[in-house]
C-alpha cells in the first residue's frame, strides 16, 4: 500500500518536477513537504538540508555534532513534535523512515544525499517520511506544521499537497504554518 500512495504521490507531483532541474537547488533555511493521501493512509515526507536541523552539514566530527545529530534524530522520529492533525480524524503513526547521511538513521539506499557546491563544500540533506491509519480521513482538513518550533534555522517550507480533493501547493513559514488540506 505504501508503494502504491508513493507512486500515487511521484504521478501527482510530476508536472511540478518537471518544471524544476532534476535536483532543486539546495537553500539553507529552506526544506520541503509532501503530503498525499489515497483513503485512510497519510503519507507526510519532510526534507531538509542538514544544516537547518543540526548546523553543519559534513559528518559530525565532534562530540557536540554527533549530539546535536542523535537530536535532531530523535525529535524527526516523533511525527507528533513536527505536526499537529485533527484530534477528529484519529491518525496513528504506522512507519517512520528516516535517510540522514552520515548517520545511525541513515539505512541503505541506492542514491547520495551530498551535492558539491560551487565551492567544493558538501551539502547533505534529510528526508523523512511517515506513514500514517486514519480512521475518520474526511476531518483531515489541515495539518499544523510545529517544525520551525523544533529547527529554528528552518524559516521556510515548500509543500506540495496530493489528497483527494484536489492537489494545491504552497509556502510555509514561522508566521504562516498552518496547512489546509
Amino acid at each position: 500500500m505504501r508503494r502504491l500512495l508513493i507512486g500515487l504521490l511521484a504521478l501527482a507531483f510530476a508536472p511540478a518536477a518537471l518544471a524544476q532541474p532534476a535536483h532543486a537547488p539546495h537553500e539553507h533555511g529552506v526544506a520541503e513537504l509532501r503530503v498525499g493521501m489515497d483513503g485512510q493512509i497519510l503519507l507526510v515526507e519532510f526534507e531538509s538540508p542538514l544544516d537547518n536541523l543540526v548546523g553543519f552539514e559534513s559528518a559530525p566530527r565532534t562530540k557536540a555534532q554527533r549530539d546535536a545529530l542523535t537530536a535532531a534524530e530523535q525529535q524527526l522520529t516523533r511525527f507528533e513534535g513536527l505536526f499537529i492533525l485533527p484530534a477528529a480524524a484519529a491518525c496513528t503513526v504506522k512507519e517512520t523512515k528516516l535517510h540522514l547521511a552520515g548517520s545511525e538513521a541513515d539505512d541503505d539506499h541506492d542514491h547520495d544525499h551530498s551535492d558539491k557546491d560551487d565551492h567544493g563544500g558538501t551539502h547533505s540533506d534529510m528526508q523523512a517520511t511517515y506513514q500514517l491509519q486514519c480512521a475518520a480521513p474526511q476531518a483531515l482538513t489541515a495539518i499544523e506544521v510545529k517544525v520551525f518550533d523544533a529547527f529554528p534555522r528552518t524559516f521556510r517550507i515548500r509543500a506540495e499537497i496530493a489528497i483527494p480533493r484536489g492537489q494545491n501547493s504552497l509556502t510555509l513559514s514561522p508566521s504562516k504554518r498552518t496547512l489546509p488540506l
